[in-house]
């Protein structure tokens, strides 16, 4: 029996005490045996099932498979998984799934040996509040600014190493705002474009610089940038980038009344193709929109 596991117990028992349950109450609630949950207390189980630990979750009212990572792998998976979270399609997570994700960082964030990364963890809330719509575009822009203050500056903004989280809340805040600590939006979508630490946000960062670039009517280098994204998408094979990018070539070509068919029909079928029904969903009817106006 490993100390972990002994710990992940006690912390059931406390929980079950906290909420004045016998075992047999929990084992009714959730759909578990009373043994079962005896020997997870114990920590006689040397690997708890997902489903058992879901089942806890509903009858604790607390993310319990998390609470499992914390005492038998640490903080610190439990940080990754989070960042894994929060890939190209963030936006369309659940409103279940965000409040999931903060629930995990109050999990972690006042932990010892997480405090190294206590400013990362933060801006991971921030983003995910923003996301969530708790805060506005302003709030993740100030709020950015207060956090970032003794690092990120107009003077080293060209030189300075930024991590994903910081870039994709640069890349929000320059799509919704004209500029961020007087570095101009399109230059920081170009310095999120530009970066090879996260190939996720170089293809949102074409996506985002090229509706600017169509935004203003320079068709040409909306194609450009399109183009450079594609490439990269295809690299990667990541189909939510062609989706994003093919989509926005459509509007392009449609708008410069030039032969758009091929773009609109590869944006069809890589939707199909998607894994993420609401981003697909959502292209479509855009299109129909587009194509079917009154």
């Amino acid at each position: 029996m490993t100390d972990e596991r002994k710990e992940f117990g006690k912390k059931l028992i406390e929980i079950r005490e906290r909420k004045g349950l016998r075992q047999a109450d929990v084992a009714e609630i959730a759909n578990l045996s009373q043994r079962s949950i005896g020997r997870l207390e114990r920590g006689e189980i040397e690997s708890a099932s997902v489903d058992s630990l879901i089942e806890l979750s509903k009858a604790y009212g607390i993310d319990v498979p998390s609470l499992y990572k914390k005492y038998i792998y640490g903080n610190l998976c439990i940080l990754e998984d989070i960042k894994k979270s929060l890939d190209i399609n963030a936006i369309f997570l659940s409103k279940e799934i965000r409040t999931t994700l903060l629930d995990k960082i109050n999990l972690i964030k006042d932990s010892r040996d997480l405090q190294a990364k206590r400013y990362e963890i933060d801006l991971l809330e921030l983003f995910i509040r923003y996301l969530n719509a708790e805060v506005s575009d302003e709030y993740l822009k100030n709020h950015f600014e207060d956090l970032s203050s003794s690092k990120i500056n107009r003077e080293n903004f060209y030189t300075i190493d930024l991590s994903p989280i910081e870039l994709r809340i640069l890349l929000n805040i320059a799509t919704s705002s004209k500029s961020f600590k007087n570095i101009d939006s399109l230059e920081i979508l170009e310095k999120c474009k530009n970066q090879n630490k996260d190939f996720m946000i170089k293809i949102a960062s074409c996506n985002n610089l090229a509706n600017f670039y169509k935004y203003y009517g320079n068709f040409n280098k909306t194609i450009e940038t399109i183009n450079e994204g594609l490439e990269l998408s295809s690299e990667l094979s990541s189909i939510d980038g062609l989706i994003y990018l093919k989509f926005v070539k459509f509007i392009t070509l449609y708008r410069a009344n030039e032969n758009y068919e091929k773009s609109l029909h590869s944006t069809i079928i890589f939707s199909k193709y998607s894994k993420n029904l609401k981003l697909s969903m959502a292209i479509n009817e855009k299109i129909n929109k587009i194509i079917y106006k009154p």
